[in-house]
């Protein structure tokens, strides 16, 4: 509670005055009150919004209904602000949906009499003639609707008629509706108790707008004979004529009062043998006076609450009250209640206590709306704590996805800084090609220019020698740097496709090497797109390479084969192989020579990349999926040996 009071004192008006005036359509001055307390106002707001606002019953029938009652409040300001939200000035009940009435059929309502007596009698009797519970709440201006709003006016007042009207209340609307129309009251019982108290809230300029252009409904709101603090309990008197005629039978008046009570007044013995039993005892335990009067009060106490009438009987005897104490007794058919006691000594002439006089009131109907506000409540925590459950979730979700980002971000730094380790690579590769092919030519072309200008002169034949070594070295560097250049991107690969590409590479190669290389590939293979034809040929690039430097086999088997919507690519050899132990690590961290390399390549045009070494050799495999349709057949395999 202590960290739930911090939260609401840590809301600012502002806050709360933009969510009030969200909901109605305008501020009331009701919430701009106590702004040194803003929790306070928060917790009237809550009260608000659960008792009135967000009660079930349909908007326009409280809205209707807080107009009738507030009559009843000697302060104006909640019968003038609520019939501003019936006429459009904000919306009724806080519901955006609900129609604006005339000021005729507010008028209609504000000068409905409030019935007594025989009118009462009346609507007590169309009561118990409609159907119940009722499917629909009345319309209004029905004579349903006028009716209700009679009953709950007795209950909302406590009239002498009240306990009747609950009755009939709690018949047209069930136990469950009937709760909520009890919480509507005791907010407007509420709200006019804020406002007699803090006389300082004014109307708002739109109601006194609304007050000065209708001077009929102005009339209504500011001089309803119903708002005088005497009215009612003046009508009430009215209807008891007999009881104010003479003040000598002021004795006979109290025992009717106590016969016509609702509430149980008993009187006991200190030994607590019952001495009276009033009618309102008979209804709500169900025992008659003769049967009652002589008894034991423990005739209405459950067995396992005996341990209360001593405990009671003691403080009686002390000369203590007890007040509204809350407690549960058993009727005569042995079915439970819940009532609130409130009992006093009872003295003789000479002060000594000689019994007590116990009231009874049956609060049921109290404890029933008790138990519901403590359910509501309890569904409010349960959501509160789904939202949290919620909340964590997506907290430890965006948590998971941060962490996946990074990683990823760590993977591409990885993935840049190898790129770049591997350009740095190639540089290197094709820098030492140059120096130890093409700079060693240049250098043996260098020297036999310088000996060209000695003898030329002295010897012709050595002369004509050395230019055509000259030309033999400098066709040799041509024919280098071709090759190396060829090696970086071969331009056939791009004029007449992958078939001519792979042969001219491996020819090459194989000429360069003691490798033996055999290529498997379809005399006619259609060409695919340039860039599944550069990742393939690049594959086998590697793969030899690789083969012709590491493995230490003499020979190599090339593989390229096209299905229907397959391309599959393998390339073999009998070399030393890798170790149970290295080749362990490539396939779990795609490390190795060329490894990562080729499975970068393949993954970008969506291939698959399968390693098998031994002892025996390595055996690269992969397999893309065509980007253009195929020819009927693979066509011939054209085997070509090269020593």
């Amino acid at each position: 509670m202590a960290s739930r009071d911090a939260e609401l004192a840590g809301s600012s008006a502002p806050e709360l005055e933009k969510r009030v005036g969200e909901r109605f359509g305008v501020l009331p001055n009701f919430f701009r009150l106590a702004p040194e307390t803003p929790e306070i106002t928060e917790k009237l707001w809550g009260f608000a919004q659960a008792a009135y606002l967000d009660n079930p019953l349909p908007s326009t029938f409280k809205e209707r209904l807080f107009v009738h009652l507030s009559r009843f409040c000697s302060v104006r300001y909640c019968i003038a602000r609520h019939t501003g939200f019936l006429v459009g000035l904000g919306r009724p009940a806080g519901d955006k949906q609900a129609h604006a009435h005339s000021i005729v059929d507010i008028v209609r309502l504000l000068q409905r009499p409030f019935p007594y007596g025989r009118k009462l009698e009346l609507r007590l009797s169309l009561c118990a003639t409609c159907p119940a519970p009722l499917v629909e709440m009345p319309t209004a201006d029905s004579q349903v609707e006028e009716a209700i709003f009679a009953l709950a006016g007795h209950v909302f007042l406590q009239t002498t008629h009240a306990s009747g009207c609950l009755y009939a209340l709690d018949r047209l609307f069930g136990a469950v509706r009937l709760q909520y129309l009890l919480l509507f009251l005791a907010f407007v019982r509420t709200a006019h108790y804020w406002t007699k108290v803090h006389p300082e809230i004014e109307f708002e300029d739109d109601i006194k707008h609304l007050l000065a252009t209708h001077e009929a409904l102005a009339s209504c709101i500011l001089n309803d004979p119903e708002s005088r603090s005497d009215g009612v309990s003046q009508s009430l008197l009215d209807e008891l004529p007999s009881l104010r005629l003479k003040a000598d039978k002021a004795i006979g008046w109290l025992a009717a009062i106590v016969d016509s009570s609702d509430d149980a007044i008993i009187s006991k013995t200190l030994g607590g043998v019952i001495t009276s039993w009033n009618a309102g005892a008979e209804r709500i335990f169900g025992y008659t006076t003769e049967e009652a009067v002589g008894q034991h009060i423990s005739l209405i106490i459950p067995p396992n609450r005996l341990s209360e009438e001593r405990i009671i009987l003691e403080r009686l005897r002390r000369g203590e009250r007890i007040d509204h104490f809350d407690t549960v007794r058993m009727r005569k058919d042995g079915t439970l209640l819940d009532i609130s006691l409130t009992i006093s000594p009872v003295r003789d002439a000479a002060g000594k206590v000689v019994g007590a006089s116990k009231i009874a009131r049956d609060v049921t109907q109290r404890k029933r709306v008790e138990r519901a506000l403590h359910e509501s409540e309890a569904r409010f925590r349960l959501l509160a704590d789904a939202l949290d459950t919620q909340v964590q979730f997506r907290t430890q979700e965006l948590q998971r996805r941060n962490a996946e980002i990074l990683y990823q971000s760590g993977r591409l730094r990885d993935l840049s800084g190898r790129v770049l380790l591997i350009q740095d690579q190639e540089r290197r590769h094709i820098a030492r090609e140059l120096h130890d092919s093409a700079g060693q030519t240049l250098v043996a072309l260098g020297m036999n220019l310088a000996q060209l200008s000695v003898v030329a002169k002295d010897n012709p034949a050595q002369f004509a020698k050395d230019v055509k070594q000259a030309q033999d070295l400098v066709q040799h560097l041509t024919k280098e740097i071709r090759t190396t250049s060829y090696l970086l991107h071969p331009p056939m690969l791009d004029e007449s496709g992958l078939s001519y590409a792979l042969q001219w590479y491996v020819q090459g190669l194989a000429e360069r090497s003691e490798l033996k290389i055999e290529l498997k590939i379809a005399e006619k293979f259609e060409r695919l797109s340039p860039e599944l034809e550069l990742v393939i040929f690049r594959l086998v690039q590697e793969c030899l390479t690789n083969i012709h430097r590491h493995s230490g086999s003499k020979t190599a088997l090339i593989r390229v084969v096209r299905d229907a919507d397959k391309i599959h690519v393998e390339v073999q050899d009998h070399g030393n192989g890798m170790s149970p132990e290295r080749f362990a690590e490539v396939q779990s961290q795609g490390t190795g020579v060329g490894i990562r390399g080729m499975r970068e390549r393949v993954r970008q045009v969506q291939g698959e990349l399968t390693i098998e070494s031994n002892a025996l050799g390595t055996k690269i495999s992969a397999i893309f999926p065509a980007k253009t349709p195929s020819a009927k057949g693979s066509g011939e395999i054209q085997q070509l040996g090269v020593a």
